[in-house]
């Protein structure tokens, strides 16, 4: 397939895009219009803005990108014209789009405005009444219709976005398409995230040795546990979809600190990875203890854990004696004594984030990938390759079933056997941040729906500012919470 260009007459007449059976109406939009085909090469289209980044991330979730609209037209004021939301009509502050589909085969679209917001967009597919007027007709096993609400946007920004998208000044609509498996509950969507942590999160285990050791891309295995047995050492654990690399490299900034932490434990610093979305809090927590097996002796840790490291540090630490967690025994080898002494929570979600809830994962991913194209330093800690690999999971089911992510939600059943344990004493700790977005990323919170969930709840962008030191079931003193103003500009991921 070639290049294709089409004009935008602001009319509700459909545009038909031959080549790629594409059709779409756009009542509101007078100018031009460019389809692309598929990538042939490994990068990003650099041309339309695109960073070999989002290119990376699409092919690490399984996902094709099998085309690109480009869009230059501005979008009209929002409820100008006589179109409408209801009865099947089309505002002309939208775009309506079918896209033909093979077999076994969905799709999601993904919108970029000209000031570098994206948004997510899932449409069911249907059985199309007659073939497709098109080239790739003859393959078209259904269709799936889009409505994608259009924003009124300008780069208040002098840099533009970062991560996935440069500069860019028109509207982009990429069609990514990803197999899905006949009949797909949760279980089955849970496969596909599995499958990307199984090969992009692949170093799993603890890990050590001198800090650029620990924190390199491929770590070093901890080697002998034998000479932490009977001595304080310092555990690290990690957040969804990160890495002990990323989620700690930004310590190696703060020489000073890791002086200090050198001197109080040595060679007994450590670095838990795990996989964090398609395994459970404990299912972690019995990989952490099977690490010990055939070295018997009594360990004690101290604790950093980034957002979920934090909750999976209070499930070591309710749990690594042994008993049950959430249904799942957690036992330690033979002749293992296990303890987490102090325990800091950065960003944890003791309290839970309603971001975690099945019915919250497209805003999930949707704020979090402007998280990673706004904001530089939230892509060493946020995966883009695991953001699309859940909203592809959400393709092929609408609620997917993700047991890491589920722990976290509000009231979860994690959360409930956790609750009632009590602190250790003055022991915990907790760093939390009340981030005040600004410019475009300003903009993608008050359009957001997770701006409606939080409602005027402080948050981190990700966290509710108070969850983490604060829950029902516990609340700790003021002389133990770290709080970092709006002033300090400390969101989740800093």
């Amino acid at each position: 397939m070639t290049e294709e260009r089409f004009q935008l007459l602001g009319d509700f007449t459909p545009i038909q895009l031959h080549e790629s059976g594409i059709s779409l109406v756009a009542p509101g939009l007078f100018g031009q219009g460019t389809i692309h085909p598929r990538r042939t090469d490994p990068g990003g289209r650099s041309a339309l803005g695109e960073q070999d980044e989002l290119a990376r991330a699409i092919d690490e979730s399984g996902a094709e990108d099998r085309f690109t609209l480009v869009l230059d037209a501005p979008t009209p004021e929002a409820g100008s014209g006589g179109g409408g939301r209801g009865g099947g009509t089309v505002a002309h502050d939208e775009v309506l789009m079918q896209v033909p589909l093979g077999q076994e085969e969905g799709a999601f679209l993904l919108y970029v405005d000209e000031a570098g917001r994206v948004s997510y967009h899932f449409g069911a597919p249907e059985e199309p009444a007659s073939p497709l007027p098109s080239s790739r007709s003859s393959g078209v096993a259904s269709q799936a219709t889009f409505r994608i609400p259009l924003r009124q946007a300008r780069d208040t920004e002098a840099e533009g976005g970062r991560g996935l998208f440069s500069r860019i000044t028109s509207k982009i609509i990429k069609v990514i398409v990803v197999k899905v498996i006949p009949d797909a509950a949760g279980g089955m969507a849970a496969r596909g995230v599995r499958r990307w942590e199984e090969r992009f999160r692949s170093h799993l285990g603890l890990h050590g040795g001198s800090w650029h050791e620990l924190l390199a891309p491929t770590p070093t295995p901890a080697g002998d546990l034998g000479r932490l047995e009977g001595r304080r050492a310092l555990l690290l654990i990690h957040g969804t979809t990160s890495t002990t690399a990323g989620a700690f490299a930004r310590l190696t900034e703060q020489e000073r600190l890791l002086e200090r932490l050198r001197l109080r434990y040595g060679d007994r610093i450590l670095g838990f990875n795990h996989h964090t979305m398609s395994r459970s809090v404990a299912e972690n927590v019995q990989q952490f203890l099977d690490a010990f097996q055939g070295a018997p002796g009594r360990y004690t840790f101290d604790v950093i854990g980034h957002s979920r490291g934090g909750l999976l540090a209070r499930a070591l630490a309710a749990r690594s004696s042994g008993g049950t967690l959430t249904g799942h025994p957690c036992r330690p080898p033979e002749g293992v004594e296990m303890s987490m002494d102090r325990i800091a929570f950065v960003a944890t979600p003791n309290a839970g984030t309603a971001m975690a809830r099945p019915d919250g994962i497209p805003g999930l991913v949707e704020r979090l990938t402007n998280m990673v194209n706004r904001l530089p330093d939230s892509a060493p800690v946020i995966a883009a390759g695991a953001l699309l690999a859940l909203a592809a999971a959400t393709v092929e089911a609408a609620l997917p079933r993700l047991p890491g992510l589920a722990d976290q939600a509000p009231g979860s059943d994690l959360q409930q056997e956790l609750g009632p344990s009590p602190p250790n004493g003055d022991r915990w700790f907790a760093l939390t941040a009340h981030y005040r977005p600004s410019g475009n990323l300003l903009d993608v919170v008050r359009s957001g729906a997770m701006d409606r969930i939080f409602g005027a709840t402080l948050n981190d962008l990700v966290v509710p500012t108070d969850g983490v030191s604060a829950t029902p079931f516990f609340t700790l003193a003021p002389n133990r919470v770290i709080t970092f103003t709006p002033d300090r500009s400390v969101h989740h991921s800093a």
